[in-house]
């Protein structure tokens, strides 16, 4: 029964790590994390327990086109404005508008289960920085 409650304290530690980020964290940043509660914890355990939150719903993945998986403690239904220059990643809150393009397939006669939408380009911040 030891190895149950290592990996529900693993998992708790990952999840708490994830969120805890503020951010759209890798598996690599939440795993530097959770070294600093765990410190033996490996990062396959890390890659193990976030699949599992994942396949629970608990925590989803951010697709921002990246070779590396981005994970995204918000589980409600949003989209990504992704910083092409600072590589930020910042949540968006879907409007009645996005919703008419998907109805405008189910008319169609698609049948959509979930959509997940990455929008390109500067965050205010680098904007800024630039027009100095």
């Amino acid at each position: 029964m030891a190895g149950a409650t290592r990996d529900t304290r693993q998992k708790d530690a990952v999840l708490r790590a994830a969120r805890g980020s503020g951010d759209h964290p890798t598996a690599e940043q939440i795993h530097a994390t959770v070294r600093r509660e765990i410190p033996r914890i490996s990062l396959g355990t890390v890659y193990r327990n976030l699949q599992r939150l994942v396949a629970e719903g608990t925590l989803s993945l951010a697709p921002v086109g990246e070779r590396t998986a981005r994970f995204d403690p918000m589980t409600t239904p949003h989209d990504h404005f992704v910083c092409d220059r600072c590589g930020q990643v910042f949540d968006v809150m879907r409007g009645r508008a996005r919703q008419a393009s998907v109805e405008n397939l189910k008319l169609r006669g698609f049948e959509v289960r979930s959509h997940k939408l990455s929008i390109y380009g500067s965050c205010p911040d680098c904007v800024r920085s630039s027009r100095r």
